[in-house]
């Protein structure tokens, strides 16, 4: 197939009026940066052509591998560009369509928001590029001026580069008939739910995304979600089916609501994922063939001004996340989440076992193994209970802190399918840390456990900092009150058999 104008840019000459300062307007800028990121990826320079509203020229469309329309209030009331936009789609669907594998032709660019799909319900399924940021003091939009400094190159650099990438693909799609591409596109294994999120944090899942993209995997949803909320439950559970993984990145904005609903965006990806999960465990339960599915659900490690609501559904997330081994909460920075991500997706996560050593050969283990967990600030506090456990002829394991993450959470997976019992120490860290290691305790199955353990406590060093009745509630031990004396474990050894 030949294309006269592999890429048109379609925009309102309104809106490229010179910026202040400057003898350049916000497209001519836009097509000068994208040109440049474009010659980067391809190592070619791109063959791009500018229209506005007095070219006539439908055939223009008809010609064109990709088109990008720059969307305004002038644009939409103009119908030339609006033909422009039909005209080109009924040629792309007459050949390969128009969106091809989940990636579309159409780029639809929103510089200043507005509701563009009330206008154009025909394309509303198409992702749209919004090139302008949030205020996170007001809350307000608004549009970029200044295409360089932190807040650009956070936003609008990001988004662009996001653009470039997703324009250099659709282009071997139709062009190249790029079908190595294609089969690694259309495999499950290799095909991602990336949950939208809140506003604030749209620039990590842009992060996320683009390493995704960049390391071979498919991104759903590849197109924007419906405003109304059963179209967007279907379109949810459609693009799930298609993948091994959901991410859910969870931060201080609860999400805006479709309507017909009570709960945001962001909670209905995160309970239709759920139960997702679900039915692919009864499906697993019924089948000899097994599908493959997991959660990961990231909270943001700098929160601080979190509303009521959201805090509830925060708290939702953990407790359905701890009655699914298949989902895991966490709270880690961004860098080291990517890093989990990859070890999921790479190694197999927890559908496959990996042969790691505990802390020695198993062989070499004689008597009970008691897992010592603990938090990094607390680890003085437990020498005289490890070492006491060990005078008794325990074999004790205990947290680690020093290697690579991924590497330390394996070990404590691995720690915690293994042992014979484990006991959780609480003094100086946060209630968010205990209630996480209460969890991992819960899911051990998930991670290979086929027995239960002989013994699970906790060792409170301050019985008032913690409401007792979580432990209780988790069917474990509560010992101890101070510093360490003998007697305080003994409740825990008798159920060793340890006299």
């Amino acid at each position: 197939m030949s294309f006269e104008n592999e890429i048109l840019l379609a925009y309102h000459s309104a809106d490229d009026e010179p910026i202040s300062g400057s003898n350049k307007g916000w497209v001519s800028n836009f097509n000068r940066f994208l040109s440049t990121l474009l010659e980067q990826i391809s190592g070619q320079p791109p063959k791009i052509r500018l229209v506005t509203e007095s070219e006539t020229n439908m055939q223009l469309y008809s010609d064109a591998t990709v088109l990008i329309t720059l969307f305004s209030k002038n644009f939409l009331k103009n119908e030339i560009l609006i033909q422009g936009i039909h005209e080109f789609a009924k040629n792309s669907q007459k050949q390969e369509g128009l969106v091809i594998d989940g990636l579309s032709r159409l780029f639809k660019v929103i510089k200043f928001p507005f509701e563009i799909d009330d206008l154009l319900p025909e394309y509303s399924n198409i992702l749209t590029y919004d090139f302008y940021q949030i205020d996170p003091l007001t809350g307000e939009p608004q549009e970029f001026r200044r295409f360089f400094g932190n807040d650009a190159e956070r936003s609008y650099w990001m988004k662009l580069v996001d653009m470039a990438y997703d324009i250099y693909q659709i282009q071997n799609k139709v062009i190249e008939e790029a079908k190595t591409i294609d089969e690694v596109q259309s495999d499950k294994n290799k095909t991602i739910y990336l949950a939208n999120s809140g506003v604030d944090m749209i620039i990590q899942r842009d992060i996320v995304k683009r390493e995704l993209l960049r390391h071979g995997y498919k991104v759903l949803p590849n197109h924007s979600l419906p405003k109304e909320v059963h179209a967007l439950e279907s379109a949810v559970k459609d693009d799930l089916a298609k993948c091994c993984l959901s991410i859910h990145l969870i931060g201080e904005d609860y999400g805006y609501k479709p309507k017909g609903s009570d709960l945001s965006v962001v909670d209905l990806q995160n309970q239709i994922a759920a139960q997702h999960t679900r039915d692919i465990l009864a499906y697993n339960e019924k089948s000899d063939a097994q599908e493959k599915f997991s959660r990961l659900i990231w909270l943001s490690p700098d929160l601080k001004n979190v509303s009521e609501r959201q805090k509830i559904f925060i708290e939702d997330l953990k407790s359905d996340a701890a009655s699914l081994d298949e989902a895991e909460v966490l709270q880690i920075q961004l860098q080291e989440l990517k890093s989990i991500i990859r070890e999921e997706l790479v190694t197999g996560g927890r559908f496959k076992t990996k042969e790691v050593k505990l802390a020695e050969d198993e062989v070499t283990i004689n008597g009970e193994v008691v897992y010592v967990i603990f938090d990094k600030i607390d680890r003085e506090k437990t020498k005289p209970i490890i070492d006491y456990l060990q005078g008794k002829g325990l074999h004790v394991v205990t947290s680690l802190y020093e290697g690579d993450l991924i590497d330390l959470r394996y070990l404590h997976q691995e720690n915690l399918r293994r042992c014979d019992a484990s006991l959780i120490y609480f003094g100086d860290s946060s209630k968010e840390w205990i209630k996480t290691k209460l969890q991992d305790i819960l899911k051990a199955p998930g991670f290979g456990r086929v027995k239960p353990m002989k013994a699970s406590a906790v060792y409170l060093e301050n019985k008032s900092t913690f409401d007792q009745n979580n432990l209780r509630n988790n069917d474990v031990m509560i010992l101890g009150e101070g510093e360490f004396e003998p007697q305080s474990i003994e409740p825990f050894l008798t159920k060793l058999e340890i006299q």
